[in-house]
């Protein structure tokens, strides 16, 4: 008789249990579980089959050749490709794109629109003001006033206009003073389904206010702001314009963070997709996971990039900084500089300071405009090297290859040895010291071509 396994079944009850939890925790993203966890189901699957085959083996009975059967090789080639796709996409942000979310039963039930409206006179000219709206989209603008105006709708889906009043009634609208703080609240969760329930909010308050937003699922569009900005939110895109005070924002998930014209400090922590921050006066910093395009311009403090395979160092970016589908591009950078990164091909021109370049694997190019040179120390493992300098630069060059070759354009006293399939460049003439390292690819060293070519004649 053939032994059966319980690898199977147990299977199943994992991914049912999964299942089961978000019938009863809706926000709970399974497919977020899977992606980052399904490699714990091969490791669990293998587990159990070497304890069951140890324990034929104890009871003497037959072991299977070769541990599992054709079949069950074919579902572990399954699972793989299903969950490098799943992890390939929430990386992509395809998964956030189809709302990351499983079909439900939001569809069903017809939609009720509600009015909102509120009016707090009377707040001062900074009051704090606080937003409760977990699903919904928030506009705010600062005006000349002191008072607190808020317009907009509820929508709730429901199979009947009866239910669908109860529904609104549970989750009636607040702004509440308290002192110079206003809340202004949705008590959206206390819906009997709160997916089926959301609120767009029209919010004008006085423009020295300091705004502080909570939420679940809803975009932030705020502008002409004198105060802080502080947004905690699971999912949401966020659009800042004109901001005096310091911008912290929290997200889970986002497509789009833009802010522009912030006169404060800047913080931003989280995943999702592109990020934008341009004409930042006080230190940047973004941390989190972000698949998309990233674009830093006209940052006048320092900034800070890190994620979990790359971080860049910047003292001030008076150009941009551009970080798209794996290439780093930056001009007009003021430095210390420092980038590190898995994977990433950098390209970098027109920077004055000190240069630290240190990629796993990446091309790099480096183009420096503006004499004298500064410190440069740049290394690939696995990659090319370009150091392209205007023709009356000073060096102390120090390049080196271990599997490859070197190509110079400068000649004396740069002299290039070769050892095998190594190869080594050195040579000085009077300036700071340049390093370019390589494990495996080619270094060149070029000369600016027309950099200092004069004007044509008219």
């Amino acid at each position: 008789m053939r032994r059966s396994s319980v690898v199977g079944p147990l299977i199943l009850i994992v991914i049912g249990a999964l299942f089961l939890m978000r019938n009863f925790v809706p926000d709970f993203r399974v497919l977020d579980v899977l992606s980052d966890y399904w490699p714990w189901l091969l490791i669990g699957w293998g587990t159990l089959r070497v304890v069951e085959i140890l324990n034929l083996h104890r009871n003497g009975q037959l072991t299977p050749r070769g541990g599992i059967n054709g079949g069950e090789w074919a579902l572990v080639i399954f699972i793989c490709l299903f969950g490098s796709g799943m992890y390939a996409a929430r990386n992509h942000n395809l998964i956030s794109a189809l709302g990351n979310n499983l079909p439900h039963w939001d569809i069903l039930g017809e939609r009720f629109d509600f009015a909102i409206s509120g009016t707090q006179t009377a707040v001062g000219k900074a009051p704090r003001i606080v937003i409760e709206n977990a699903r919904g989209g928030t506009r705010i603008i600062g005006v000349e006033s002191e008072e607190v105006r808020v317009t907009g709708t509820k929508t709730i889906r429901s199979l009947t206009r009866d239910d669908a009043n109860k529904e609104d009634k549970s989750t009636a609208f607040e702004i509440v003073r308290s002192g110079d703080q206003i809340l202004i609240r949705t008590n959206l969760e206390r819906a009997s389904n709160s997916r089926q329930a959301h609120a767009d909010l029209e919010i004008t308050v006085p423009k020295g206010a300091t705004i502080e937003g909570r939420g679940k699922y809803g975009d932030y569009d705020v502008e002409n702001i004198a105060g802080a900005i502080e947004i905690n939110s699971d999912n949401s895109g966020v659009r800042l314009n004109n901001i005096g005070g310091d911008v912290r924002i929290d997200l889970r998930r986002s497509d789009m963070v833009r802010i522009v014209n912030a006169k404060g400090n800047v913080d931003i922590k989280g995943r999702g997709q592109d990020v934008e921050l341009e004409n930042i006066a006080g230190v940047a910093t973004v941390s989190g996971q972000y698949s998309g395009e990233m674009k830093f311009r006209n940052l006048a403090k320092p900034f800070r990039f890190e994620s979990q395979n790359s971080s860049l160092r910047v003292e001030r970016i008076e150009g941009e900084i551009e970080l798209v589908h794996g290439r780093l591009t930056g001009r007009r950078l003021i430095g210390p500089i420092q980038i590190t990164s898995k994977s990433k091909d950098v390209e970098l021109a027109d920077f004055t300071g000190t240069l630290e370049v240190d990629l796993e694997r990446g091309d790099i190019q480096i183009r420096p405009t503006r004499l004298p040179l500064s410190k440069i120390n740049a290394r690939t493992r696995f990659g090319k090297a370009k150091l392209i300098l205007p023709t009356g630069a000073k060096l102390d060059l120090k390049a080196e290859v271990k599997k490859g070759h070197i190509e110079n354009d400068f000649g004396d006293p740069f002299k290039v040895k070769e050892d095998g399939r190594a190869a080594t460049l050195s040579g000085s003439n009077g300036g700071p010291e340049v390093k370019i390292e390589v494990d495996r690819g080619d270094i060149e060293i070029r000369k600016s071509i027309n950099e200092d070519a004069p004007a044509p004649k008219q």
